[in-house]
C-alpha cells in the first residue's frame, strides 16, 4: 500500500513536490516542458533519483474541459533498477520533463485551459502529490507546425530523441522553430549535437535536452555529455560573480542540475 501526500507534500513526510510548466500559456505549435522540483522540507532524506516520466516514479495527469483526466506518457517505457539520491535539509532534486503526448496521441489536443498534477513514488510505500497548476495553450501561430506536433511519427520521434518513421522533414521545419526548446527538441532528433552545444548557453535548451535524454534513464548518451561540459562551464561563468547566492537560483544551474541528475542544495 502506497500513501500519497497531498498539496505539495507539506507536513507529510518532509518532502514537497513542485511542478511548474515554463510559460503560463503556451501556443499548440510549441512543445510545452516543466521543471520538477522533490524538496527535503522536514529533514535530510534518502529518495527515488527516477525523477522521470520514462521509469514509471513520476506521474503526470493533465484534466481539460470536456475530456477524462490523461496521463503525460513516454511511448517507450522502462521499469529499471531503482536508483536513490541523498538529499539534505533543504535540498532539492530537479528534472525537466517534456508535456507532449498520452501513448502516440498529442497531450493537448486543441486550445483550452488545463490543469496539471504531479506524483512521484518518492520512496517505498510513499507518494507525494504536487499542488494543481494550470496551462494554458492558446491557438497556434503556425498551423502547419502545430499540426506536425500531433504526428505519431514526429511525436515519437521528438520523445525517442531520433528520427523515426517519415519525420525527418517535419523535424527540419520544427528545428526552425522561435521557441529555443522546440527548436532544440527537433535538432536532439536529428543529431544536431554541435547546434545543441553551441547554444548550451541557453537554459531553455539544456532544458529541452534533460527532458528528453533524463539522467540514469536512457545510459550514455555522447549528446549529452558534450551540452553537460559546456552548459556547466557557462553556469559557472554566470554564478562567479554572484558567490553566496543560493544554488539554483540561476536558471542556468537549475537546467545543468536536471541535465546531471545532481541535486542542489539549500
Amino acid at each position: 500500500m502506497t500513501d500519497t501526500v497531498q498539496g505539495g507534500g507539506k507536513g507529510g513526510g518532509g518532502l514537497e513536490l513542485r511542478l511548474r510548466p515554463t510559460a503560463a500559456s503556451v501556443p499548440l505549435d510549441r512543445i510545452v516542458f516543466a521543471d520538477v522540483e522533490l524538496v527535503a522540507t522536514g529533514g535530510p532524506a534518502t529518495v527515488s533519483a527516477r525523477l522521470n516520466l520514462v521509469e514509471g516514479d513520476l506521474e503526470i495527469e493533465v484534466a481539460g474541459a470536456g475530456r477524462a483526466p490523461v496521463r503525460a506518457t513516454w511511448p517507450w517505457p522502462a521499469d529499471s533498477a531503482p536508483r536513490s539520491v541523498d538529499l539534505p535539509v533543504g535540498g532539492r532534486l530537479v528534472a525537466a520533463v517534456p508535456l507532449l503526448s498520452s501513448g502516440s496521441a498529442p497531450l493537448f489536443p486543441a486550445p483550452g485551459r488545463y490543469e496539471l498534477t504531479a506524483r512521484f513514488a518518492a520512496r517505498r510505500g510513499e507518494s507525494v502529490a504536487s499542488l494543481p497548476v494550470a496551462l494554458v495553450r492558446t491557438a497556434p501561430d503556425d498551423a502547419v507546425v502545430a499540426g506536425l506536433l500531433g504526428d505519431r511519427d514526429v511525436l515519437q520521434s521528438v520523445l525517442g530523441a531520433g528520427v523515426l518513421g517519415a519525420a525527418a522533414l517535419s523535424l527540419e521545419l520544427l528545428a526552425t522553430s522561435p521557441d529555443a526548446g522546440t527548436a532544440a527538441a527537433a535538432d536532439l532528433a536529428l543529431g544536431r549535437t554541435d547546434t545543441l552545444v553551441d547554444a548550451a548557453s541557453d537554459p531553455e535548451v539544456v532544458r529541452a535536452v534533460a527532458a528528453l535524454l533524463p539522467p540514469g534513464a536512457t545510459g550514455q548518451d555522447d549528446r549529452r555529455a558534450a551540452v553537460v561540459a559546456r552548459a556547466t562551464a557557462q553556469a559557472t561563468a554566470q554564478a562567479a560573480p554572484r558567490a553566496g547566492a543560493r544554488a539554483g537560483s540561476l536558471p542556468i544551474e537549475r537546467a545543468v542540475a536536471a541535465l546531471t541528475g545532481q541535486p542542489l542544495a539549500r
